[in-house]
């Protein structure tokens, strides 16, 4: 496991005072509001869609809509090589054609068999 957390989520209530991602981004580039996480988010979904693999988001989709910066260091950060993108789709129960999720056991009980 990494030494450092690069990723996280935390999806406790906001009551309880615990830092959000999409509420510290704007904080962090100087541009908080809600327009700012919206338009984030909007981008960084088109990224991860791409990355799995959603035909409407092609690298060519992108860039005919001057959104290049979406795929920056692509190549550096995508899905790696310990297993093909058809794999990962069948693990984690994501069907691309139907833009539907699976319910997969092993997330909710923390176990993978």
């Amino acid at each position: 496991a990494p030494r450092e957390n690069l990723i996280a989520h935390e999806y406790r209530p906001g009551r309880m005072g615990l830092p959000k991602f999409w509420g510290s981004v704007g904080r962090t580039y100087g541009r908080s509001g809600p327009g700012f996480n919206t338009v984030l988010q909007i981008e960084m979904i088109k990224r991860l869609k791409h990355l799995i693999g959603y035909p409407e988001v092609s690298r060519e989709a992108i860039e005919r809509q001057g959104n290049e910066f979406v795929l920056t260091e692509f190549e550096h950060y995508s899905m790696g090589t310990e297993r093909t993108a058809e794999a990962y789709l069948e693990f984690t129960k994501i069907d691309v054609k139907n833009q539907k999720c699976g319910h997969i056991q092993w997330c909710g009980q923390g176990e993978l068999e």
